[in-house]
Formats: C-alpha cells, structure tokens, sequence
C-alpha cells in the first residue's frame, strides 16, 4: 500500500472478524438509543456542555451517533458461507475489498478479519473501525489509484453498491472472484464481460439455500419490464441473488 493508503486505511486487532460484543441486527434497520427520552438526556447534555442551548449543532451531533451502527444480514451470511465453500484458492493471505460496505458487517464473518472495507463514509467505517476490522475510508475508485502497480485484489463483494469500476476488475488475479448481486445490475454487467466466467449462483432467501448450477444462474440474469405509471420500465431480475464470477487467464479472455 501506499502512504495514501496506510493513513486511510484502519487495520483492525481483534483476531476474529466479528467481535462477539458486537450488536447485530437485521439489514436496513438502524437502532435508536432505545427510548425518546435517553436521546433527550443526551442531547440536553451536548447542548449545556457546548452553550449551544438552541440544540441544532447538538441534535446533528447526537443523530448522527445514534444512527450508525453496524449490522449484520443473517441470510447472506448462510449464502455467502455456500459460495465461500467453491473458493478453494482463497486463504489467510488472499486480498479481498468489501466496496461500498457502510457498516455491514456480514462479509467478513464470512471471509474473515482480513476484509477490507471500503466506503467514503466517516461514521460508518469510525463504527467498523472500532469493532477492529480493516477499514479504508475513501472511494473504490480513490483505493484503487492508490494501489501500487503490481497490487492485486483476490475477491471483490459488489452488494448494492453499484457496477465494479473496470480500474478494480483489472487488479483481480486470474482464477480470483467477485461475487455480485443485481440490485444496481452488477452482476448483469460481469455477465457481459469476456474477462469473467459465471461460476455458480445462490438466493439468500431460498428456503433450500441450495447452489444454483452456472445454466439455471445464467437464466436467472437479465432484466424484465415493469409498469411505472403509463411506462414500461427495465429493472434487474432476482436482485438479491448472489452471483458468483472467477477471472479468466489472458488466453482465454482472447
């Protein structure tokens, strides 16, 4: 890593990837303090002690500590344990990035404390950082130009957080992985690339949480149409399946 990078990045000291008195809870829910009047107390106190009695700069403050936390989605978990099992070449020393990661800590329960979470958000990666897992807080784009020009990246989790910039792709080793789902067409998108082969699929919410083969993974990519008012509208198909991708050797993306 560069300069740049060691002074972003956090590199946790806990030997597990998830501290057991870590707080989990299910994805999409932020906790409050866990009562209207705890928060009041709290930000009575931030408005005294800073002489801010009209409260906005304490009610940002408070909000904003209150409102981060880190979470955890049991299903992927489950999900992502099955994908991890077809990863043979993926150990202790692998490099795997976790972009767009907010404070989700699912990923690493699963691949280890050796994630590095990416994410521009100071709260969300202050939070991560805490809980002692390996944090880089800046863009995907921003960590890869830091990287050295012989850096790699082994495995690479595109969860709702947009297509893998192609500057990423070029830095995963051959025979290395990303593992994607289609909320922002992510996985349409490596579906598409010469330089990546499908390998399998799962879906999180599946009552088997049965691997789906590369031809019925395939099948479930694409897009359908829907109705938005008098429009027809494209929306990715399955978008919380997880797809998983293996990067070709150069002979073969010829």
């Amino acid at each position: 890593m560069t300069d740049k990078l060691n002074d972003k990045c956090g590199n946790g000291k806990s030997e597990e990837a998830r501290p057991e008195d870590g707080r989990l809870h299910e994805a999409g829910v932020e906790e409050s303090l866990g009562s209207l009047a705890e928060f009041a107390a709290i930000l009575l106190r931030n408005m005294e002690s800073s002489g801010n009695l009209d409260g906005t700069d304490s009610f940002d403050t408070v909000f904003s500590q209150s409102k981060q936390e880190t979470y955890f989605h049991q299903d992927v978990a489950k999900a992502l344990g099955k994908l991890r099992e077809r990863m043979t070449n993926i150990d202790d020393t692998s490099v795997i990035l976790y972009p767009g990661s907010n404070s989700d800590e699912t990923f690493a329960s699963v691949f280890g404390s050796g994630v590095i979470h990416v994410d521009p958000d100071e709260h969300a990666m202050d939070v991560m950082r805490e809980k002692g897992y390996n944090v880089a807080e800046m863009t995907i784009e921003e960590y890869v130009s830091n990287m050295p020009e012989e850096g790699r990246v082994d495995v690479v989790f595109s969860y709702n957080s947009g297509l893998v910039p192609q500057e990423l792709l070029d830095k995963i080793s051959a025979g290395c992985y990303v593992i994607a789902n289609n909320w922002h067409g992510s996985a349409n998108d490596l579906s598409n690339n010469l330089n990546f082969t499908l390998v399998c699929a799962i879906d999180p919410e599946s009552k088997s949480g049965e691997i789906i083969n590369k031809e019925g993974a395939q099948a479930a990519l694409g897009t359908t149409t829907t109705k938005s008012g008098n429009m027809d509208i494209d929306i990715e198909k399955n978008p919380n399946t997880l797809w998983l991708f293996e990067k070709n050797d150069e002979s073969a993306a010829e």
